[in-house]
């Protein structure tokens, strides 16, 4: 009986509005598809090698990784100068990312890995170093 009495006083929602809910709420989850791949953020780098997110995102929701999180997979900044090494050729002006003037810098300077990476160093230098970010 409780539920009858209930249903007298709600107000009766015209059809228009209905579909027009229904409408905005289709076209808000297929946004990323309407838009193309772009549209969603690029998990590609890590995520083709088999690394899920929270691997690197140990909380929820996730939130943004530091340093450590990075450098217990890649090495410490030490590490990754060795690595990268041969990238530096001082005669040609190319210097090692890892080994720069302003020392350990955090890693998401340069590397995003939701959006296209950048070289942090064009920020200043001019000329500009043609470097390819991973």
């Amino acid at each position: 009986m409780k539920e009858i009495i209930l249903m007298k006083h709600m107000t009766k929602v015209p059809d228009a509005i209905k579909v027009m809910v229904v409408l905005f709420l289709t076209m808000a989850l297929s946004a990323p598809l309407a838009f193309g791949k772009d549209a969603i953020p690029k998990m590609d780098k890590h995520q083709s090698k088999g690394v899920a997110c929270a691997s690197c995102h140990k909380t929820m929701p996730f939130t943004r990784t530091d340093d450590a999180t990075c450098m217990g997979c890649h090495g410490s900044y030490a590490q990754l100068a060795e690595k990268t090494a041969k990238l530096e050729d001082l005669k040609a002006g190319v210097q090692n990312p890892h080994k720069s003037h302003i020392g350990e810098a955090r890693c998401t300077l340069c590397h995003k890995n939701h959006a296209p990476s950048v070289l942090h160093c064009n920020d200043c230098h001019k000329p500009k170093f043609d470097m390819k970010v991973p």
